[in-house]
């Protein structure tokens, strides 16, 4: 299991474009997850990247996703 804080691109709000709602959630509410979990970034600087990151990432676009 990999636990992330805050900062990193677990909790980002451009984290997980292609993770489906319900499995995202969860991660954010937890702050874990297997190793194999990895999301798309949906930064408009990466969109045509196609970038995945780790949930352990981090970058100076950080945007923390808004709790529901």
């Amino acid at each position: 299991m990999i636990t992330f804080t805050n900062g990193q691109c677990g909790t980002c709000a451009h984290f997980g474009s292609d993770i489906p709602e319900e499995k995202l959630v969860q991660i954010r509410v937890t702050q874990e997850t297997n190793d194999e979990v990895v999301g798309g970034c949906d930064h408009p600087s990466n969109s045509n990247l196609h970038l995945k990151v780790a949930v352990v990432g981090s970058c100076d676009s950080y945007s923390p996703f808004a709790a529901a």
